[in-house]
């Protein structure tokens, strides 16, 4: 891909996932946090993978770091990126917490072990339960909405996930 249409998808998907109008820098570190809450339970399923590659593509990092998650043990030391990453500032912490929920929620199950590591994650970045608590009450809520759409869009059933 392109590097241009690289950028044209990374500003698009920050414009519409968090009205951002310009694509700010990302760091690998970002994702390694959220691969760790995915393996709290001890496996990054295929779909959680999927995920947080997928997001990883869409907001325009390289090809490099799209491998480095693709092949992540996701064994890091919490604290130690925490304390590497400069990008952690009062606006992307809440973010990390959102991706997080839904990265591990990718695979259908949000699991207690995750839920703890979610939470472990927000604590140390001075977030509180609360602010948790909405932020997974959001997702979920997105979740039910795109449901709906779906439905309301294809109410013969989804042309692609249509029995073969």
């Amino acid at each position: 891909m392109s590097d241009d249409a690289r950028q044209i998808i990374a500003k698009w998907i920050y414009k519409q996932t968090r009205n951002f109008n310009e694509v700010p820098e990302t760091e690998i570190i970002y994702s390694k946090i959220v691969l760790l809450c995915a393996n709290a339970d001890g496996e990054i399923t295929p779909g959680e993978r999927d995920w947080i590659t997928g997001l990883a593509a869409a907001k325009g990092v390289s090809d490099s770091v799209i491998e480095e998650l693709k092949n992540s043990q996701a064994t890091d030391n919490l604290e130690e990126l925490l304390a590497s990453a400069e990008m952690l500032s009062k606006y992307a912490r809440r973010s990390i917490i959102y991706d997080a929920i839904a990265t591990c929620s990718a695979d259908a199950v949000y699991s207690e072990d995750e839920k703890a590591m979610v939470r472990k994650v927000a604590s140390r970045m001075e977030i509180s339960e609360d602010v948790v608590k909405q932020i997974e009450a959001i997702y979920t809520e997105e979740k039910k909405l795109f449901e709906q759409k779906i439905k309301l869009l294809y109410p013969e059933g989804h042309p692609l996930l249509a029995a073969h």
